[in-house]
């Protein structure tokens, strides 16, 4: 019974615990659908921009409609990988400046009215980006016509595909933002100015120049055993000089490669199976389409003398029509050659035309035809041509002087060189329609056709199984990097290593290989990969090396710090060695007799100039020699290879009547130049910019 009643009296609480656990997990099982904003915004969030949460949704959808721009401007269906790689920063760094800038703009009350945008397209400053596109200039001046811009605008909104407005606004905003960070940067630019103080000392540093002597002890010159060093003074330096060792975010790795080449077996097929085909070659009389239909390379319908063959074929310059030659091997194909057509062509034909274009309301077609009669009825070609022909020979009469075959769109060439001389003929191309005059020819010589069957020697799947098997082998067996690495080196596949950074888009040159990116940013060090695939490629990586952003560690670093140790303790050597022999010296020379060394000059010294004669890049006695008085020792100095006593003994200063303005125009031209990358790329600097594109790219 005291039992019982004991569960009575805590059954309150037992109850109460209960309930508590089942609202916990209720609770955590709700945040941790994958529609809880606790945890998915990491997973849906591909930056952070000075503060500002962008969404992936948002950067792709921007993304979108950049490609859709750019298909639209430039007429293609489809984005290439790497263009698509370009086009992806270039929305980047859009939507990065609309983020850091907007605030700038708007805190400073920087913006564009209705008035300004209208001006800029269609009133009275129109921007020069307007200016220059085609559509918008007169066609017969060449010169901006604004009058085509309000035609363009009234008539855009009858585009049924809303193509052309959605170009547009996107021209518009793009012009409005430029405008807007004009603005902003000429206010800073007005801002900047140049003080007397600076001019002064830039016309100084300029002209001031000092001729002095001096006495040089190289690093080189002192042996290891004449120093020495512990590491309390590796510490002591790494931890003096830690900014020296910041590393970004980078992964080493090495990886193997499993290349899949054709065998002999996958070549003696390819061989065999042109044989096998040249029968029906011989006998096909549609020699263009069976090329088509069978061969890995285009028909050529170009004729050729006996000079300009191959050596492979040129015994088929004196061949008959019908001919087959082969198979034989070249450029990694075994091919077939067949004679196709044996004619007397000229080498260079020279002629006259008169092109009509198929513009609105024009029939191009009708007009060449009516243009063919009149000339062939003995009307003046040249003069005809002045006057209809739309092409840049129009005023030369349509002469096109001479040219060789294949100098001309295909039509066109045809036309002319299996015509004769004194031919007036039409005929069609790209351009619109050619009223074509065989003014002469050359002398016509004879000429073959080639039509070649050509099969590429190429893997076959087996040899594509077998390749992937090796890889499939080396990969299972070898799991860590030490096995990787010993295994690659006994079998000889030659390890290959790369660095690489997050954004990253490919390894070395092997194309399309982002996803090895990736996998190398979520893998740890040590892991090795399963097999990635590119094109013919089977690879394998492992992970050495994970480095992650801020400071190296010291062993990373510590052969670097000992050459920086190695060089300090060698540099107090040297300074403790010419402090002895500086001891009461009166001049340089009597510095040189003790150290053994000699007396160096340097002449023309100033502080602009990036070396100085005879030492190099040496900053530091650089601005001693400039600032030294005249005959006294100074020194020791340390530089970046020696240690250094000088002696000014020439000084020459700058004239009193120097005009300074040029130089102060310049100081200003300089300042401004940098404000638009400088000012914005501080700001960027300051936006605390977190970029996860790649977890998602």
């Amino acid at each position: 019974m005291a039992t019982l009643q004991k569960i009575r009296n805590n059954a309150g609480l037992l109850v109460s615990i209960f309930i508590g656990f089942a609202l916990l997990a209720f609770i955590m099982g709700d945040l941790l659908k994958s529609g809880s904003s606790m945890f998915s915004k990491s997973r849906t969030e591909v930056a952070e921009i000075a503060g500002k949460s962008v969404p992936i949704q948002l950067y792709q959808g921007k993304v979108d409609e950049t490609i859709e721009n750019y298909k639209r401007n430039t007429g293609k269906a489809s984005v290439d990988a790497l263009t698509m790689t370009q086009l992806q920063d270039q929305t980047w760094e859009q939507l990065l400046r609309e983020y850091i800038m907007q605030d700038e703009y708007a805190e400073l009350g920087i913006g564009i009215s209705g008035q300004e945008l209208f001006d800029m397209v269609q009133g009275n400053n129109i921007d020069p980006q307007i200016q220059q596109i085609p559509i918008f200039q007169n066609q017969e001046t060449g010169q901006f016509d604004r009058t085509l811009v309000i035609q363009f605008l009234k008539n855009m909104e009858l585009d049924p595909s809303g193509n052309a407005q959605t170009s547009w606004n996107a021209f518009e905003k793009a012009l409005s933002q430029e405008k807007i960070s004009k603005k902003y940067n000429t206010l800073i630019e007005k801002s900047l100015f140049v003080t007397s103080a600076q001019v002064k000392n830039e016309v100084v540093n300029k002209n001031l120049k000092v001729d002095f002597d001096y006495v040089a002890l190289k690093f080189n010159t002192v042996s290891d055993s004449a120093i020495s060093y512990t590491d309390k003074d590796i510490n002591a330096y790494y931890a003096a000089n830690k900014d020296k060792f910041k590393r970004d975010e980078s992964r080493e790795i090495n990886y193997v490669t499993f290349v899949v080449r054709p065998t002999k077996e996958d070549e003696k097929e390819t061989e065999k199976w042109v044989a096998d085909m040249k029968s029906a070659f011989e006998s096909d009389d549609n020699n263009a389409q069976f090329i088509s239909l069978n061969s890995d390379l285009p028909y050529n319908e170009n004729f050729y003398s006996e000079a300009e063959l191959p050596a492979s074929v040129k015994e088929l310059s004196n061949a008959e029509v019908g001919t087959v030659f082969g198979p034989y091997k070249e450029d990694n194909a075994y091919k077939l050659t067949k004679v196709a057509d044996i004619k007397n062509i000229p080498d260079s034909v020279k002629a006259s035309h008169i092109l009509i274009r198929p513009e609105d309301g024009i029939d191009a077609v009708a007009i060449a035809d009516s243009l063919l009669k009149v000339a062939k009825g003995g009307a003046n070609f040249a003069e005809l041509a002045k006057k209809y022909s739309s092409d840049g020979s129009a005023a030369e009469g349509g002469d096109l002087g001479w040219f060789q075959s294949g100098a001309m769109v295909k039509p066109f060439s045809d036309a002319c060189f299996f015509g004769n001389t004194g031919d007036i003929v039409v005929v069609q191309s790209q351009f619109g329609s050619h009223v074509i005059k065989i003014v002469n020819q050359s002398t016509k010589s004879k000429k073959v056709q080639l039509a070649t069957l050509a099969r590429n020697i190429e893997p076959s799947t087996k040899t594509y199984q077998d390749t992937y098997a090796d890889a499939s082998k080396f990969g299972g067996n070898n799991r860590t990097f030490t096995a990787f690495r010993d295994a690659a080196q006994k079998e000889k596949l030659g390890i290959k290593v790369a660095s690489l950074k997050r954004s990253d888009k490919k390894v070395a040159q092997i194309e399309n290989s982002r996803q090895l990116v990736r996998w190398v940013y979520k893998g740890e060090q040590g892991e090795v990969s399963e097999i990635f695939e590119f094109g013919d490629i089977f690879l394998i990586a492992s992970i050495k090396n994970v480095q992650e952003e801020g400071v190296a560690p010291l062993a990373d670093v510590k052969a670097e710090i000992e050459r920086e140790v190695k060089k300090d303790k060698k540099a107090d050597y040297l300074i403790a060695k010419l402090n002895e022999a500086s001891k009461n010296a009166s001049t340089i020379q009597i510095v040189a007799e003790k150290t053994n060394t000699v007396v160096n000059e340097a002449k023309n010294t100033t502080f602009a100039a990036y070396s100085i004669t005879g030492l190099g890049f040496e900053p530091e006695v650089q601005g001693i020699a400039m600032t030294a008085e005249l005959n006294k020792i100074e020194g020791p100095i340390k530089g970046k290879n020696g240690v250094y006593v000088i002696q000014v003994k020439n000084i020459v200063q700058p004239a009193e009547n120097l005009d300074s303005s040029n130089e102060k125009n310049l100081l200003t031209r300089s300042y401004r130049s940098r404000v638009n990358y400088q000012v914005y790329e501080a700001i960027k600097e300051a936006s605390n910019i977190e970029d996860r594109r790649s977890e998602f790219y």
